[in-house]
Formats: C-alpha cells, structure tokens, sequence
C-alpha cells in the first residue's frame, strides 16, 4: 500500500488527487488535507439574489491538460466560453481605451503613439547580457519595448494579475516565455515568432467559465475523487510533520499532525501550500531555501462585487475588463465586466462588476470598512459609466493573502528548492516529498491543472 498525502485542497491539490487516482497502483491510499472549511483554494462562487458572482477568480484560461480535466469530469455541457474578440480596456487620460487582442492591439490609444513606435523596435535591441540572471517587470519592458510600454501595459498588467509593484517583480518568474524568448533569440518579439511547435495540432486556449459558476470544477473534483475512494478532510489545519523516516517499519517515511490530534502516516507527501507554511513545516528539511521562502511576502486584496439594473443595454459595461495605469487617479487596481463575459448565466437587465483594491501598491487600502471600500468601488464605476443605473446588490470580501510577490532572484529560490528535494527524494523510487504551488509552477488555474497532471504519474 502507498499512502499518498496531498496538504492544499485548492485547484493543484484537488486536480491531482483525482488524476492519480485515474491510474491508481494496487493498494494506493490517496489524502487532501485542507485546512478551511470548504475546498477550492481561491475560487469562491456565491449564489446571492439569483446572481452567480466570483469572489475569487472569474475565469479559467484553459491549457490543454485543463481542457482533458473538464472533459473527464464531464461538464462539456456546463461550460461558456468567452467570445476571444471581446476587448480589453486601459483607462488614460481620465478615461478607457479599448485594446481589441490580436495584431489590430498596435492601433489602440491605450498606448502613445509614441511608445508604440518605439515597441516596433524591440528585434533591434540588443539583447540582455550574460551577466543579467534577472530583472524587473518595469525594467525588462522598458529596456526591451521602450518605458512607454512599462507605463501602459507593464504597470497595468501587474498590478491588475499580479497585484504586485512592477518594479519589483520579478520578469524571469512573471512572465518566463518572454524571458526565455529573449534568451533563445535575443528578442523577445523573434523569440516569440520562431518558438518551438510542440508535435500534433495546435492547441487553442480558451477562457472559460461554468453556468454554476467557477466552484463547479473544484465541487465535482470532490464529488468525483470521493466517490472513487480518495478521501479529503476540510478543517484540517496542519501543526506539524515529523520524517523522513526509513519507513521500513510500515508506518510511514512521514507522520503528519493536524489539529484535533490526528496523526496521519504518509509514503509520498505532496505540498501545494503557500511559502510561509512550507518554510514552518519542513524548515529543518529544506535548509538552503526555507529561509528565503519564509521572507516572500503575498498581496492583500479587497474584492468588491457590485450588481446594476442599467435603464438601457448600452449603457452596461462591455468587454473583459478593465485596467489602471497608476497615476490615472483611481484606486482600482482593475475592474472586470462578468454580466459582458458570460451574459447567458446573467439576467439580461443586471451588469455586474468587481473592483480590485490593495496589491503591494496600495496595500493599507483593504483596511477600509466595508462601507468605505463599497463607496470608493461605486464612486470609480460610476466615473467610467455614468448611466449605471441603481446598485441593487453589493458584496465585499478581503484576502489578507491573495497572490505571491516574486522577487527579483527569485529563481534562484527554485534552484536552492529543487536542491533540497533531490536530497530528500535521492535513492527512492517514488518521490518522498513533492512541493508545487502558485509561487513556483504558476499562477494560472489551467496552469495549476497542468502541473498536476504532470504531477500524478511520477506519485
């Protein structure tokens, strides 16, 4: 028997518990410890006055392995699919600017006509020395497009994905197929043209949602891995974890204890948890780069969903969503339109919006009462749609931890990490200790699917 623990019951956790158990070997016991009271990790749909709002994230850009997962788990027929065409808005000079995705984005006013012309010249730039492991997102734009891009597409992006400071964050972790496009052929745009094909068709990503809302992926991984015998224990807060042993005895190369008291033995331990918990749990088993884990830092958040009744279509918000370039005088770190994204699951009178605010930028902002956060959320909306109409439902939420701040050399974390697991893994078949999350394989849900997939064989 191999007694597989899983601590994280989010996208990672939950995705790779029912892959493994697809193919399981004879005798395979399979765990997720979680330590809330529901699982699904960020994802929060709530069902609120015949609404479906997303308190987490509103959308899941597919990867192939999603795609596969969706399929397994049969909700085909669930799913919507946002139209690609739908643009995206950059507010400048006091007001939005419509950036449509594809080749026609070079026309947006969203970006000087200035700054544009000078991204034109990113192949001719000479590419990064071999002294230069890494940078910042503010850097690389503007040493690679020009600081008009860093400025209006750079800022924005980070602040509205990442919630995080661009002159801080690291490229080489943020954004790794633009690193390494620069790297393979000196310019990012080149690298970009001429990168590898992967074998068989094309894959084409899709951003996507379910008619009951995001929670549907995570709730039917429950049900379905349940049903199979794999077993998931909410309330599960983990005090502490004790191995590697031999585990020549039958008790396990590790012992976790949670806390009501419960010991748990485990063959193969697998880790998706945030820095802070893993440089806790296994500081002394990962002396090289438990003591740069324990010094990353994550973005509060302040999530304000707001629901409008609009007199007439035209005058709800369309489009993706929207972001702010600093310095533009609003707050909102970004705004996204979901009654635009999947209409068909939205009564056709209500726009719906969420409003972003905190991030490393501005991070006392989440401390505002609910009432102050509602305020200044309805103030900015309305200062971009002015005919919104009466505000018929509102809900606030915070995350005193949302997303991982990745430092500049924050690769070197990685390196100084896969270190330590190649000496708690050497000589062993099937690996003791697994360590993957957010901060180190990826931010996106269909990357986290992804990794996962990559995941369960190897357990």
């Amino acid at each position: 028997m191999r007694r597989i623990v899983i601590l994280g019951g989010g996208m990672t956790g939950l995705a790779l518990a029912f892959l493994r158990n697809q193919n399981p070997a004879p005798g395979d016991d399979i765990l997720v410890l979680e330590e809330g009271p529901q699982a699904g990790g960020s994802i929060r749909t709530l069902h609120e006055e015949g609404l479906v709002l997303e308190a987490g994230p509103h959308t899941l850009r597919t990867t192939a392995a999603a795609e596969r997962l969706i399929s397994a788990l049969d909700l085909q027929d669930d799913l919507l699919v946002t139209d690609p065409r739908t643009p995206r808005w950059i507010v400048r000079g006091g007001r939005a600017r419509k950036v449509v995705p594809g080749p026609s984005s070079l026309l947006t006013t969203a970006v000087p006509f200035g700054a544009r012309m000078r991204a034109l010249k990113e192949p001719f730039v000479p590419s990064r020395t071999a002294s230069l492991a890494d940078e910042s997102v503010h850097d690389f734009f503007g040493r690679r497009f020009g600081p008009g891009v860093a400025r209006w597409v750079a800022g924005p992006l980070v602040s509205g994905v990442w919630a995080d400071d661009p002159k801080t964050l690291s490229a080489r972790s943020a954004f790794p197929a633009l690193w390494e496009a620069e790297g393979r052929a000196g310019s990012v745009l080149r690298g970009l043209l001429n990168s590898p094909k992967p074998p068989g068709p094309r894959f084409h990503s899709r951003t996507v949602s379910f008619r009951e809302g995001l929670a549907s992926l995570p709730d039917r991984l429950v049900a379905r891995s349940q049903r199979a015998g794999v077993r998931v224990e909410l309330n599960a807060e983990v005090l502490g974890i004790e191995g590697p042993f031999d585990g020549e005895d039958g008790g396990g190369i590790w012992k976790i204890q949670i806390a009501d008291g419960t010991v748990y033995p485990a063959d193969t331990l697998v880790s998706t948890l945030d820095t802070t918990a893993v440089a806790s749990l296994f500081e002394s088993r990962l002396p090289r780069s438990a003591p740069r884990l324990s010094a990353m830092s994550y973005s509060r958040l302040a999530v304000v969903l707001q629901a409008f009744r609009p007199e007439r279509e035209k005058d709800a918000p369309h489009g993706f969503g929207l972001l702010v370039p600093r310095g533009e005088g609003l707050r909102s770190l970004g705004i996204l339109y979901l009654s635009s994204l999947f209409p068909d699951r939205v009564p056709g009178d209500v726009a719906l919006t969420t409003s972003f605010f905190g991030g490393a930028l501005d991070p006392s902002l989440p401390d505002l009462t609910e009432g102050g956060l509602l305020k200044l959320a309805e103030a900015e909306v309305r200062s971009l749609h002015p005919a919104l109409g009466p505000r018929i439902h509102d809900r606030v939420l915070k995350w005193p931890a949302a997303l991982p701040r990745l430092p500049i050399g924050h690769h070197a974390t990685l390196d100084l990490l896969a270190q330590d697991l190649a000496e708690i893994n050497a000589g062993s078949e099937r690996p003791r200790l697994v360590v993957t999350g957010s901060w180190r394989d990826g931010l996106g849900l269909g990357e986290r699917i992804a990794r996962a997939e990559e995941l369960a064989p190897t357990l």
